[in-house]
């Protein structure tokens, strides 16, 4: 067994998000704000009808997988 103090770090990225710099580049993420580009209103806001939106679709979309996968099982 080997006893160093230096641990060895296997998550990749900012500590706090975990994301690369291509991750944000391709993500569009500012750095000022932790509100992706696309929710963002011009104003500086939220577009709240938008993340309202894609949660409805993305609901609907699992809610599809799950059924294709239950019928699947038959």
């Amino acid at each position: 067994m080997m006893n160093s103090k230096h641990k060895p770090c296997f998550n990749v990225g900012d500590p706090l998000t975990r994301l690369n710099k291509e991750d944000v580049e391709k993500e569009g993420i500012d750095d000022k704000s932790g509100i992706p580009l696309r929710y963002q209103d011009g104003m500086g806001g939220i577009d709240i009808e938008k993340v309202q939106r894609e949660q409805r679709q993305a609901k609907q979309q699992f809610i599809r997988a799950i059924l294709r996968y239950l019928f699947r099982q038959r």
